[in-house]
């Protein structure tokens, strides 16, 4: 008698570099014979994906652990797992503080999970793979993607940075950079557009060197999207000031499927901290770069990071951060207290801010951003946005989706055929979170709606 495929769980924190990389395990598994399966209590085997920038983020997955120890005393068999920057950062300690673990493995060994889950499962042994690709090379075993009918997808180009800012782990847990061919990339992109896919967002820690060390490069890559039949909306994160040049700048003039809107973080507004955190670049040259972009691009949407309390940040210095958050008007931010992280240059620096401080600064630089984006989005009421229908809200209420400047909008009229295309919406309400309105080809009316068939909506 054949024996039944074992089935596999993986839970994902983080990013949407760990979303991606859970994916490639499940496409890697899924290849090997493994059944995917929803609830962590039938899995025989279970698989954390995990994320360490954070403090906050590493004590929630350590939290887990006290769960996943219930799990195996109830099924002995069960195959429990920890992967990605947590595992990479703390690897053998973790298997020695939880005998319940069976795999600790980084980022660089996904495409060796399948052996080493079977190693686990034929031999039980416990198994630790923690070690950074050699190659500088990056390329993916296939079929490593699970490639979905989803509207929107991400899709990782690059792994790794080089630049090691102080407070940062990514070098430590994702190690240095690495890129993926251009042939490969439009491979993936292509796959996923012939299941539907409209947009695609490119994905890197410091995407902008994309390519370096061979003739290729990001520019290139989005050039050579913009080509592909069928999609329609191109974006990448994550962006380095230092690394973002006049060509990529330049693109968002006059690649017309590349969305106005990018995500450029400044973290501190104050040279000295700048300079602490080796940001590479100082308050004025990360304004200039503002400036070549609305030159190229006027209503080009920007996001940032910002963190606060940085050890040795000053009352001057944190007031010049509010400054430059009111002087560009973001059109989202990213706003975080410092975490030390163990392993980063900056840990050395200890504590020098205080708590209550910190916690202070990051309610007023969330309060100033809040008022922005409020002005902003109050300002679209009576206007109309072009909106990629992804699916319904987390309340299954209204389906939503975003307009190029990745504005989240609710669609009061939208139904279930909308999911995948692009519709006029025009706007009747706004809060500093998203946007609200109705389709403007469609009745708006419950009554009206209930009367039509899907197709309707076409």
């Amino acid at each position: 008698m054949q024996e039944s495929p074992k089935s596999i769980y993986i839970k994902t924190f983080g990013c949407q570099m760990n979303v991606y990389d859970s994916d490639r395990m499940s496409g890697l598994l899924a290849h090997q014979g493994y059944a995917l399966e929803k609830d962590i209590r039938k899995a025989d085997v279970v698989l954390i994906n995990t994320c360490s920038i954070r403090d906050k983020s590493e004590h929630k997955v350590l939290s887990l652990l006290g769960e996943l120890k219930a799990l195996k005393k109830t099924n002995p068999g069960k195959v429990l797992g920890i992967t990605g920057c947590v595992g990479q950062r703390m690897g053998r300690t973790l298997l020695q503080k939880a005998p319940h673990l069976d795999i600790v493995m980084g980022p660089d060994a996904i495409d060796r999970v399948g052996n080493l889950v079977g190693t686990v499962l034929k031999k039980g042994e416990r198994v630790l793979d923690v070690q950074f690709d050699a190659d500088r090379k990056r390329t993916y075993s296939q079929p490593s993607i699970v490639y979905r009918a989803k509207p929107v997808e991400f899709l990782t180009i690059m792994k790794g940075c080089d630049h090691f800012c102080t407070y940062c782990i990514v070098p430590f847990t994702r190690g240095r950079e690495k890129s993926r061919p251009i042939a490969e990339v439009i491979h993936d992109v292509k796959k996923f557009v012939a299941q539907g896919t409209k947009e695609i967002t490119f994905l890197g820690q410091n995407i902008n060197t994309y390519g370096k060390g061979t003739p290729e490069n990001l520019s290139q890559l989005v050039e050579e999207a913009d080509r592909v039949e069928g999609l329609e909306r191109i974006r990448y994160i994550t962006s380095h000031p230092r690394d973002l040049g006049e060509d990529l700048i330049a693109q968002f003039g006059s690649i017309s499927k590349l969305c106005p809107s990018l995500h450029l973080p400044f973290q501190a507004g104050s040279d000295s901290v700048l300079k602490a955190m080796s940001r590479l670049y100082t308050r004025d040259e990360y304004l200039y770069k503002i400036e070549r972009l609305r030159h190229y691009c006027p209503d080009i949407s920007l996001s940032t990071d910002v963190i606060v309390g940085f050890p040795g940040e000053t009352d001057k210095d944190f007031e010049e951060t509010l400054k430059v958050l009111s002087q560009v008007e973001f059109g989202g931010a990213y706003l975080f207290k410092y975490s030390p992280r163990p392993g980063t240059r900056a840990f050395a620096y200890g504590e020098e801010v205080p708590e209550p401080v910190k916690e202070q600064r990051l309610l007023q630089a969330q309060r100033l951003v809040h008022e922005i984006l409020d002005r902003q989005n109050k300002q679209m009421i009576g206007k109309t946005t072009q909106v990629l229908v992804e699916a319904l809200d987390k309340k299954a209420k209204n389906y939503t989706g975003r307009n190029p400047h990745g504005k989240l909008v609710h669609v009061f009229n939208a139904g279930e055929a909308c999911v995948g295309k692009t519709i006029v919406v025009e706007i009747t309400e706004a809060t500093g979170s998203n946007l609200r309105g109705y389709y403007v080809d469609a009745p708006r009316t419950q009554r009206q709606i209930q009367a039509l068939s899907p197709s309707s909506f076409l």
